[in-house]
């Protein structure tokens, strides 16, 4: 037979050239439910197995991956995707109320008061006001952006030792499964929105770091071979330096918009030197 891929002319059940299956035919729902099921409950490359497991021992999980044991795991970033899709998912349900809620009560003073406040003030509060919409409409691209940040700051804050130990690469892997357990958190944060908005806010406000820790904590213990209390303070460091990164980039890019922006409309004067 030939093969539908490549075209070698082969006998067999496999491809020898480029491995497909002879038994490759058209598309039919039963060929998608399957693989869609596979794909989600499968052992082999599941995401509920790689849940399971992310959950139940990620640290044994971590250290199998990077030695070579991937086939029964859902690869990371197709992993970080799927979390990142129900995230948006329960996020369209959720958000406008919260950022209604969120924004309801600092409206109304900036209404109220905008006699006795400075068009400065009230221009940067706009700003600050953008910048959260912006980050919630577009979490996905806003989280995969950082993403860099936290390997630097993880590769940083873990240990000379394990800087030569460990590539880049691995580093990512590492901080990509964490980041899935981080926004599994989110998911679990927006629903509650549903049932108790101040539960909700405060887990959101109050724990989204602690959870980041202990994820880190969790993903790169066995891999550091450190102590829980060494590496729950490794990762806290991780987490401050991500953190002090990230103000700072937006930091600049506040300056920059006064500095291109602002000035430019006359809204404020600069003056160097």
């Amino acid at each position: 037979m030939k093969c539908l891929n490549c075209d070698t002319e082969f006998e067999g059940n496999f491809c020898p050239e480029c491995g497909q299956s002879a038994k490759t035919g058209r598309f039919t729902m039963k060929f998608i439910l399957q693989n869609l099921t596979t794909a989600i409950l499968g052992r082999d490359g599941g995401v509920w197995f790689t849940l399971k497991n992310l959950f139940s021992r990620p640290g044994a999980m971590i250290v199998e991956i990077l030695s070579g044991k991937r086939k029964k795991y859902f690869s990371p970033f197709p992993m970080l995707f799927f979390a990142l899709t129900l995230y948006i998912l329960v996020t369209s349900a959720t958000t406008g109320f919260m950022l209604q809620e969120a924004f309801s009560q600092s409206d109304t003073v900036f209404t109220e008061e905008s006699e006795e406040i400075d068009s400065q003030s009230i221009e940067v509060y706009h700003l600050l006001k953008n910048t959260v919409f912006f980050f919630i409409n577009h979490y996905t691209l806003c989280f995969l952006l950082t993403l860099p940040l936290f390997v630097i700051a993880a590769r940083a804050c873990y240990g000379r030792d394990n800087r030569k130990k460990y590539y880049w690469a691995e580093y990512i892997i590492t901080i990509v499964y964490a980041l899935v357990i981080v926004v599994l958190f989110r998911c679990l944060t927006k629903l509650t929105y549903l049932f108790d908005h101040d539960l909700a806010l405060s887990l959101g406000f109050t724990l989204a770091p602690l959870v980041m820790i202990v994820a880190c904590t969790a993903c790169s213990r066995k891999m550091l071979g450190f102590s829980i209390a060494k590496t729950a303070w490794r990762s806290f460091l991780l987490v401050l330096l991500y953190s002090l990164m990230l103000f700072g980039l937006l930091l600049i890019g506040a300056i920059l918009f006064a500095l291109i922006v602002l000035n430019g409309k006359g809204d404020i004067n600069i003056q160097l030197g």
